[in-house]
C-alpha cells in the first residue's frame, strides 16, 4: 500500500457529514466524537466445546461498575444469551450510548430482542450492528444481513445500521454496492495480522489503522467506527506484553483523535481465556494471543493500558 502524509489523512477524515444520520437520542455524529466506547463481552458468558454459558444479571453489573469510570459507551456482539440485560444495566450506570451487536442475523429470536431493546431504550442505543465477521467466516449471507436490516429499519427508520467485516471485503468491488446501503461502517482493522507488524512498533501499526480509514472514507463517504484494532497484551513469546499494549494505544489516542465521523472502540474490555479454542474452530492455527486482548484481565485487574487513558504512565 502507498503511504499516505498523516496530516493530509487526517484532514480527509476531519471532513464530512456531521448530520449523516439522527440516532433516537443525540446524532450519531455527537455520539462517536464525545463517546469513548469499549468492546464489551461479559465475563460470565462464555463457549465451550460448542456450549453457551450465558452472561448473568450479577456479572453484567460487575463488569460494567468497572468499566464505567474509564468508558461511557459500550460496543456488544450479540443480543441473546444474556447480553440483552447490558442496555438496562447500562442505563442504571450511566453510560452514555451502547451500539447494540446482533451475532446472527438470520436469527429471527435474536433479532426481535435487539429491536424491543431498541424500543425500551431509545435514548441510549445509538446505533445497531448486524453481524460480526460472519460473512468473511461463511457462517451467513449478505442477504441475511440486508433483510435483518431492512427488518430493524422498518420499525426504526431513523437508527443508525451497520455491519461488521474485516476491512478488506471493504475494498473488496464485489461488496461495494451492500456496504454502500448503510449508515455507517464498522470495520475490523487489525494491524497484528499483517505479515510486516511488530509489536514493539506501534507507529507503523497506527499509520496503517490511518491509511485503511482514509481509503474507506474516500471509497463510501460515510462516517467510520473502527470496532476492533489494538495488539494483546500477550503472549510473551510472540512479542506481546502489557506495556506494548499500553504504548500502542498511547500512540493510537494521539493520532486518531475523536471526530463526528470517525471513532475508534477500545478492544476488548477483559481477557477471554476461552476464546482461542473457538476461534480455532473456524480459522485452524495458533490462537493464543485471543486470550489477551482486554484491557482488564479475566478476573477484573487493569492492566496499564487503563492508566493510560487516565492520563498516567
Amino acid at each position: 500500500m502507498k503511504s499516505i502524509p498523516i496530516m493530509i489523512i487526517l484532514i480527509v477524515l476531519l471532513q464530512g457529514n456531521a448530520g449523516f444520520c439522527e440516532a433516537s437520542g443525540s446524532s450519531l455524529g455527537t455520539v462517536f466524537n464525545e463517546t469513548r466506547f469499549i468492546a464489551y463481552t461479559p465475563r460470565s458468558f462464555s463457549v465451550t466445546a460448542g456450549k453457551v454459558t450465558s452472561a448473568t444479571a450479577s456479572g453484567i453489573r460487575s463488569d460494567l461498575k468497572l468499566l464505567r469510570p474509564h468508558f461511557d459507551g459500550l460496543v456488544t456482539y450479540a443480543g441473546v444469551n444474556g447480553v440483552d440485560k447490558v442496555p438496562e444495566i447500562a442505563h442504571e450506570l450511566g453510560f452514555r450510548a451502547v451500539i447494540m451487536g446482533i451475532w446472527n442475523p438470520a436469527s429471527d429470536i435474536e433479532v426481535q430482542h435487539v429491536i424491543e431493546m431498541v424500543r425500551a431504550y431509545p435514548k441510549l442505543i445509538a446505533a445497531v450492528i448486524v453481524g460480526n465477521e460472519g460473512i468473511y467466516a461463511k457462517q451467513y449471507q449478505p442477504a441475511d444481513v440486508e433483510k435483518t436490516i431492512q427488518t430493524i429499519r422498518t420499525r426504526h427508520p431513523k437508527l443508525p445500521l451497520g455491519t461488521t467485516e474485516p476491512f478488506f471485503l471493504y475494498l473488496k468491488p464485489e461488496y461495494l454496492k451492500f456496504f454502500g446501503l448503510h449508515d455507517f461502517l464498522a470495520p475490523n482493522i487489525h494491524p497484528v495480522f499483517e505479515k510486516w507488524f511488530k509489536p514493539d512498533k506501534p507507529v507503523q501499526g497506527v499509520e496503517f489503522i490511518i491509511q485503511i480509514a482514509e481509503r474507506l472514507k474516500v471509497t463510501y463517504g460515510k462516517p467510520v467506527l473502527i470496532k476492533e484494532t489494538g495488539i494483546p497484551s500477550g503472549p510473551e513469546f510472540m512479542g506481546f506484553s502489557p506495556e506494548r499494549q499500553s504504548q500502542f494505544w498511547k500512540t493510537l489516542f494521539q493520532m486518531i483523535p475523536a471526530a463526528p465521523d470517525r471513532s475508534v472502540v477500545c478492544f476488548e474490555a477483559f481477557d477471554a481465556p476461552w476464546k482461542p479454542a473457538v476461534t480455532a474452530e473456524t480459522f485452524p492455527g495458533d490462537h493464543a494471543a485471543e486470550s489477551f486482548w482486554g484491557f482488564f484481565s479475566s478476573d477484573g485487574k487493569p492492566k496499564p493500558v487503563v492508566m493510560r487513558l487516565k492520563g498516567e504512565g
